[in-house]
């Protein structure tokens, strides 16, 4: 098993020496970075390579998540009451009496922070907390930082980013390392160990791929014609389903079946193959539209894959589409892809009538914020991603702005002549 632990110098360090003597079994792959931004590029290489991804910290894990697809699972080593205690442990060696000081966090979530004071009977003068956010990076938190010293509201910090520890220590500015505590560490990685066996169990499922080929024959073409073309489509077919080492047959004239294993088609090379094919019946005139399902059996997986191909359908582009365990993914291979849930429980329902929006459209807009990592859209945007007209979209999002639970920030600025496009946040 390979697993890859990524963030910067000392905290991988940190990680690799709680883990390799724990886990000898593992071989670990050490990815190190300065600061956040251009290295998640050179992570594109651990796709198929690696079983698991444990980052430093929250930021990395989310710049991953955010810019690479590599669906494998991940974890990140979370500062809880064992890393702040360790570091309020190295201040009793500067200061002599820390209930007088005035500390800046970041990334602890305050309610843990304050629980653990009152636990252990520790006081502060005061405490100032910044808390992840999705569209907050490390630089933001390095220059509240800086504001909070200007203004005397803080006498120290204790941050969690290597980036912003490096930058005080350089500046002589008293500064202190939230690092995660080998048990916190441990505790994380038997979570992706759970995580990594799940997750090859679940490959073991049956894939089924449903094709429907669409060609508009010309009128001086004839039967001979026609015949050449599905003789060529099945050539193809026959080559790609023994790559898959699995079976094909056609449904109706125009529309064929797979047969495989997940674990078989998420690998690499059946992905590189699958567009080759796609590229081929394109230079034919076909025109491919495809539903991938998942299932423990083949009739489950058949219906999740017919269901996958009719939104393929409806949005009329070709696209690719994979329904599984209650949840629509796609269109895959395209930057618009997001991952949203079918199902629809009563908690989703009661919160949507009450912001004013369906609780399909709600279980999308969620999705869309988790797959983005972020709550601002423009209008074209939402209608992109949503497959829908700017003007529904208008009309889906102004009971939500009227309800309180959206806000208009700006008006995004044309280049061309138009109506400018609303910038929309949302609220939840």
């Amino acid at each position: 098993m390979r697993i890859a632990i990524v963030g910067y110098p000392d905290s991988v360090k940190k990680i690799l020496k709680t883990l390799e003597p724990q886990y000898p079994q593992i071989k670990f792959i050490a990815y190190e970075i300065e600061k956040l931004g251009s290295f998640v590029e050179n992570l594109k290489e651990l796709k198929g390579r690696v079983h698991g991804i444990f980052s430093t910290g929250i930021g990395v894990h989310s710049e991953i998540v955010s810019k690479l697809n590599l669906d494998v699972p991940m974890v990140y080593s979370n500062r809880e009451a064992g890393s702040v205690l360790k570091a309020l442990w190295e201040v009793r060696e500067d200061y002599s009496e820390i209930k007088n000081l005035k500390i800046g966090f970041d990334i602890v979530e305050r309610d843990v922070l304050m629980d653990m004071l009152e636990e252990f009977g520790i006081s502060l003068k005061s405490i100032n907390v910044q808390e992840y956010e999705v569209d907050k990076g490390e630089s933001d938190f390095l220059d509240e930082h800086i504001r909070n010293l200007i203004r005397n509201d803080v006498d120290c910090i204790f941050t969690a980013f290597g980036y912003v520890y490096d930058y005080f220590k350089k500046k002589n500015q008293p500064v202190y390392r939230l690092q995660a505590t080998k048990n916190e560490i441990i505790n994380q990685m038997e979570a992706l160990l759970k995580d990594i066996k799940i997750n090859e169990n679940s490959k073991n499922r049956i894939g089924v791929k449903v094709l429907k080929v669409v060609r508009r024959f010309r009128k001086d073409e004839n039967y001979y014609d026609k015949s050449v073309f599905r003789m060529k489509l099945n050539q193809i077919f026959l080559k790609y389903s023994k790559e898959l080492q699995g079976s094909f047959q056609e449904l109706l004239e125009d529309e064929y079946i797979f047969f495989t294993t997940q674990r078989i088609l998420e690998i690499k090379d059946s992905e590189i193959n699958f567009l080759k094919l796609l590229n081929e019946v394109s230079i034919l005139g076909g025109k491919v539209f495809v539903g991938i399902g998942y299932a423990d059996n083949i009739q489950e997986a058949s219906i999740n894959a017919k269901k996958a191909l009719n939104i393929s359908l409806m949005n009329g582009k070709g696209e690719i589409y994979l329904f599984s365990d209650d949840k629509i993914r796609g269109p895959l291979y395209k930057r618009n892809r997001y991952d949203y849930s079918t199902k629809i429980s009563d908690t989703i329902d009661k919160e949507a009538k009450k912001i004013g929006v369906t609780a399909k459209y709600l279980s999308k807009i969620r999705a869309l914020q988790e797959s983005f990592r972020k709550k601002e859209f423009t209008s074209k945007e939402l209608a992109e991603i949503l497959e829908i007209t700017e003007r529904s979209v208008n009309r889906i999002v102004k009971p939500i702005i009227e309800n309180g639970f959206a806000e208009i920030l700006e008006y995004e600025v044309c280049s061309k002549a138009g109506r400018p496009r609303r910038v929309i946040k949302f609220k939840f």
